[in-house]
């Protein structure tokens, strides 16, 4: 931890951090912008040779393959832990800097990120210019019914607020929308492990919900969508500052899910029958199926397997855990999923 990363890997995170932080408060006074909703960008700024230097800042940061994933599907890579600034998830999936597209080739994968982030001025287009997508359901439907795939952080910013050194806690029993998208689309589950990431910050997260900061924070997240964790690294020079501590980063990627896509009762009626198909679709060809409100399925069945397919990834996630904890989390704590 005490390591000193190389000068240019201290610049290029400082840069990622400042930018981050800078357009996040133009947000504040800006006049905002809708955000993409589907990949037709292209992706300019992923193979950026800043990020390669970024990289370097962390003594061992690599992405490992653990199975072959064919290039004529689509994939929801379900990446975990959040952290404080999900640098795994960049790293590995939203830029070229550990050679994703040489690891997993013909896979045109999209990072998402809360809509927010498309409001400051010139960021949009900075995100769009790396094939970063809206996390929103309509966005990844698109994306998935092109043929790409998406990366998504499934604990969000409320899973920054458990970061800390040696703990993986993860926001995960309540967060089912991503295999919602997977059984519209027949998109596959893939989960994701950044391991090294709770320890890119020291933060000050053990704070009673009825704390005056804690219950900032929630204020936070229920209306602009985000939170600020407390969390303090190292400087670009001093010992002390915002960016991150030179930890290893290694990202493994899982075996992928099967999940095939529902159809819904009517639609196989109609495709006995040898007719259309009369329930409803999105733009891109997706199943679309109606729900309550509150990201709930009116469906039963379709309820039914969505829980299904999210007990066999939270099986499949905590398997890969198990596997890869010895070698690149030995000191950690075992996975919890607290929500």
């Amino acid at each position: 931890m005490t390591s000193q990363p190389p000068l240019l890997g201290r610049l290029a995170i400082a840069y990622y951090c400042a930018t981050f932080g800078l357009f996040t408060a133009i947000y504040a006074i800006g006049p905002g912008a809708v955000p993409s909703t589907d990949a037709s960008w292209p992706k300019s700024l992923w193979k950026w040779g800043m990020w390669k230097a970024m990289a370097t800042y962390f003594p061992q940061c690599k992405l490992h393959k653990t199975a072959d994933l064919p290039p004529n599907k689509s994939y929801i890579f379900g990446q975990h832990p959040h952290g404080v600034l999900a640098y795994g998830t960049w790293l590995g999936f939203g830029t070229s800097a550990l050679g994703f597209d040489v690891l997993f080739p013909g896979i045109d994968a999209r990072v998402t990120t809360l809509n927010i982030n498309f409001r400051a001025p010139f960021l949009r287009e900075y995100l769009l210019l790396l094939g970063v997508c809206s996390v929103s359901k309509q966005a990844i439907l698109n994306i998935l019914g092109s043929g790409k795939s998406v990366c998504i952080t499934v604990g969000g910013g409320s899973e920054s607020l458990l970061a800390a050194p040696g703990k993986y806690d993860l926001i995960l029993n309540r967060r089912k929308g991503f295999v919602r998208c997977a059984l519209q689309t027949g998109a596959s589950l893939v989960p994701c492990i950044s391991f090294g990431e709770p320890e890119t910050y020291n933060t000050i997260n053990q704070l009673r919900h009825s704390h005056p900061i804690r219950r900032y924070q929630r204020f936070l997240e229920r209306t602009l969508g985000f939170t600020i964790p407390l969390a303090f690294g190292r400087g670009v020079f001093l010992p002390y500052g915002l960016l991150p501590y030179p930890v290893p980063l290694n990202i493994v990627v899982g075996a992928p899910i099967e999940v095939e896509k529902y159809k819904g009762k009517e639609e196989e009626e109609k495709e006995e029958e040898g007719g259309p198909a009369s329930i409803s679709r999105v733009s891109n060809g997706s199943s679309s199926v109606r729900g309550d409100g509150r990201g709930r399925s009116n469906d039963a069945v379709f309820e039914a397997l969505v829980d299904k397919y999210h007990r066999q990834y939270v099986t499949a996630l905590l398997e890969l855990f198990d596997q890869h904890k010895e070698k690149y989390a030995k000191h950690a704590s075992d996975m919890r999923l607290l929500e």
